[in-house]
């Protein structure tokens, strides 16, 4: 994706909070150069707000809707709370695929000898996004195939599909409601808590208050376990003021194709 294209209003995009205002807070697009976007406050929640630090912090990364977009005073407002659960998933889980599948293609071009930051900038044009270029390169399309970029480096994309193939790693997901009743440094708290299970192997996400996904991954089912149990473990014994509570989530069957084999 080109870093400078504007999303269109309806796109989901990752929003990371870099400030928190009374009236909302101010985000960076990653997947769009970094530009500044604003999330109001009455779009962070379908609810009332007392503290919209009980909802967000900076640093924290969101799937958001854009939903206005003035070209007059070049401002983009994104919401929030028009986002499902569903949509976050998928969105979450597009963006993560196409960092690894960036780092895929940083290390082909490295073993062939090519400049990736010439390189990359055309492919991206061509095939839009990461993962269409490497379904295109498992699949060896004419558009691949007749790709004017040296051979060496079309093999090491295909050497990089099936090292990763027979890599394939074994997913688990869980749905964590964590509440606090601290009135005096809730959020730290419940900061701190996620910030362990990260440092336990654990990606987090938020869905909506009180809800996060946890997700692990591991060589095989036992191994992607024991690190949502080691954060489970460690939540519950810090946790001073709240409930903690985890329900395992049936993840879907992806189709055999380049999303679910990278």
């Amino acid at each position: 994706m080109a870093d400078n294209e504007t999303p269109r209003i309806g796109t989901l995009v990752i929003a990371q909070v870099s400030k928190i205002t009374q009236f909302g807070a101010y985000c960076k697009l990653p997947e769009y150069g970094n530009i500044e976007v604003f999330l109001p406050i009455r779009e962070v929640s379908s609810g009332w707000i007392k503290n919209i630090r009980e909802f967000i912090h900076e640093g924290q990364s969101l799937v958001c809707k854009v939903a206005t977009y003035d070209k007059n005073r070049n401002t983009i407002d994104v919401s929030l709370k028009k986002v499902t659960p569903k949509e976050t998933k998928v969105k979450i889980g597009a963006y993560n695929l196409e960092k690894r599948l960036s780092v895929l293609l940083q290390r082909a071009a490295k073993q062939a000898g090519v400049n990736d930051k010439e390189t990359t900038p055309e492919l991206l044009a061509k095939f839009g996004s990461y993962a269409s270029l490497f379904q295109h390169a498992s699949e060896n399309t004419e558009q691949f195939s007749s790709l004017k970029i040296p051979k060496s480096f079309k093999d090491e994309i295909r050497k990089a599909i099936e090292a990763n193939r027979k890599e394939k790693k074994h997913t688990v997901s869980y749905i964590a409601t964590i509440s606090t009743y601290n009135t005096e440094s809730g959020v730290t708290e419940l900061r701190k808590l996620l910030g362990d299970a990260r440092a336990d192997g654990v990606e987090v996400s938020y869905i909506s208050a009180p809800k996060y996904r946890f997700v692990s991954d591991g060589k095989d089912y036992v191994e992607a376990e024991a690190k949502i149990k080691k954060a489970e473990a460690d939540i519950s014994a810090k946790i001073k003021k709240g409930t903690f509570k985890l329900e395992k989530e049936k993840l879907r069957k992806e189709k055999e194709d380049i999303l679910a084999q990278i």
